[in-house]
């Protein structure tokens, strides 16, 4: 196996995502189909743990009806016809979003293999052709981040309610059992999908070649996954602070709306200010985006052609 590549994979993935903005829209849209690694699941990890975000939302919607709600029936085509609008939209934004990533691994792959990157339009169409199985890969993991979420909900109500020691430790129990599944699915979602779009292997071979391809770089995988959830944390971080400066001409034009008695002045500075923050998050976004797709990339090549040795256990062998 070859010394560790973390350097290199994330020097290769920041020039990439630097450097070439035409793919910064499909760092966009990826970025809504979720984060490769593990930042999604500690995210709803955490929420559920906290006993919120355990179910999807739009799971409550039908309890209206429970308080007699009831609509004319013209509502209700309206209601329909937004549904059918609704869903559509979706559709597009989830086709959309999977073929982008799929283009991005595309594109990556290319880059380690010939150190030349592909145009557009034939990594989008590796993109489309491998569309199915990129988004089975995607079902099952949400589904399983989604069964594990709810089994750690339900483990903090327990504990909530009933705060014995025995509900204590299944809790732990229950959360350390999670995390396991949890990080394991997360980690083989990313090994799949570059078998899919790198060597074209089919749904389920690909499930299985990327079992074992987590098994021999487990370690390696626990600390790539590692150092970009830190990064998530930084960004979040950036986020945060810079929504400050962003802020700063609905602060300006606040002043000039008290000194001209005119409150459109200030609608104005609010508006520019979000319509700024905006694209800002938009921008940031796509770029860790195609960062964070690429450094998995690069090193699922260098993993599965050559091997890669742990840090951990290249410090300790030295």
């Amino acid at each position: 196996m070859k010394t560790p590549l973390y350097r290199q994979a994330m020097s290769h993935s920041w020039r990439l995502a630097w450097k070439h903005i035409w793919l910064w829209p499909l760092g966009l849209f990826a970025a809504l189909l979720g984060q490769m690694g593990v930042a999604d699941f500690f995210v709803k990890l955490w929420f559920a743990s906290s006993d919120y975000g355990v179910y999807p939302e739009w799971s409550t919607l039908p309890r209206m009806f429970d308080y007699g709600v009831s609509f004319p029936v013209g509502t209700w085509g309206w209601l329909a016809f937004l549904a059918v609008v609704f869903l559509g939209f979706c559709a597009i934004f989830i086709f959309v979003s999977v073929v982008s990533q799929g283009a991005l691994v595309h594109i990556t792959a290319k880059s380690v293999k010939k150190n030349d990157l592909p145009d557009v339009g034939s990594s989008w169409h590796v993109g489309v052709s491998h569309f199915w199985r990129i988004l089975g890969i995607h079902v099952l993991k949400k589904c399983a981040i989604f069964v594990v979420a709810v089994w750690v909900g339900l483990s903090t109500l327990n504990m909530v309610s009933g705060f014995s020691g025995s509900d204590i430790l299944i809790f732990f129990v229950i959360f350390i059992l999670a995390s396991f599944v949890g990080i394991v699915a997360s980690f083989m979602s990313v090994y799949a999908v570059g078998y899919i779009v790198v060597e074209e292997y089919s749904f389920l071979q690909s499930i299985r070649v990327a079992w074992k391809l987590f098994l021999s770089h487990w370690m390696v995988s626990i600390e790539v996954g590692f150092i970009i959830f830190v990064l998530n944390i930084l960004v979040a971080i950036l986020l945060l602070t810079t929504v400050f400066i962003f802020l700063l001409p609905a602060f300006i034009t606040y002043f000039f709306a008290v000194l001209l008695g005119h409150s459109l002045v200030f609608s104005i500075g609010l508006i520019l200010s979000a319509i700024l923050y905006l694209l800002f998050v938009f921008f940031v976004g796509s770029v860790f985006s195609i960062f964070t797709i690429s450094t998995w990339t690069y090193l699922f090549m260098k993993m599965h052609k050559h091997g890669i040795l742990s840090r951990f256990l290249h410090w300790h062998k030295r």
